[in-house]
């Protein structure tokens, strides 16, 4: 059943899927959503139409393709055994303000034996960095090694790390929302409807005006090792107050 709440003092309202829990729309005055069923995701590396970019290194892939009723955007690394990133990303536009009660979702799909080596993140991103450890503004689950879905934030002043309680089941596929709130004091993370807050406080109020426009964010890496690893983005939707 389709069902409606009241945000951010009644200035949004959300309608969502009460047994997926995926978010259908939003009534706000900013709205994005991508279900990648373009005939082609971007023109290039370097540049593409519309807001994604890719970056691949080694014989890693960002590529479309297709599924029963629709398509989406597949990062993938190889087993060859080499240093790889297989990333989607705005190509650091930085175009929403995380500040403005902005929510991220997306549905995942990761298809590995294990993640030994790898380390995945979904979420908003300031700049990229290969080494998603430096990145100094970000808000993302990942996964580091394993298929334990963990959740970090960092707004250049607080580092903060939570390991969680969920392994991610390979092939299985699912939703993914961060809501930055009102005054990014407490930012939540939910995993298919539920609150995952693994008992942690995510306080990201040291952004400034300027570190508080992010971009979405996705990405595999490895830094050597043979394992495969597949994630599947089925859509990605946005939105905040102006």
């Amino acid at each position: 059943m389709i069902r409606t709440e009241s945000l951010a003092g009644g200035q949004m309202f959300r309608y969502y899927d009460d047994v997926t829990y995926e978010t259908i729309r939003v009534d706000a005055p900013v709205w994005f959503s991508d279900d990648f069923n373009r005939q082609d995701l971007m023109a290039a590396e370097s540049g593409s139409e519309g807001i994604w970019d890719k970056l691949v290194v080694g014989s890693g892939a960002v590529s479309l393709v297709d599924t029963q009723n629709d398509s989406n955007a597949r990062a993938a690394l190889t087993a060859a055994g080499e240093a790889q990133d297989s990333a989607l990303h705005a190509g650091d536009r930085r175009t929403f303000n995380v500040s403005k009660n902005l929510s991220f979702e997306t549905r995942l799909t990761i298809t590995s034996a294990s993640m030994t080596g790898i380390r995945l993140v979904a979420g908003m991103c300031g700049d990229h960095n290969l080494d998603k450890d430096a990145a100094t503004e970000a808000a993302w689950f990942s996964m580091d090694g394993s298929l334990v879905l963990d959740v970090e934030t960092d707004d250049t002043t607080n580092d903060t790390n939570a390991t969680g309680d969920t392994t991610w089941v390979t092939t299985e596929s699912h939703i993914l929302r961060i809501d930055f709130g009102a005054d990014l004091t407490d930012v939540r993370f939910f995993l298919d409807g539920a609150n995952y807050e693994l008992g942690t406080t995510f306080d990201m109020s040291n952004l400034s005006d300027a570190e508080s426009q992010m971009q979405p964010y996705f990405s595999l890496d490895k830094a050597s090792g043979t394992t495969l690893c597949l994630l599947d983005i089925d859509y990605v939707r946005i939105w905040s107050t102006r």
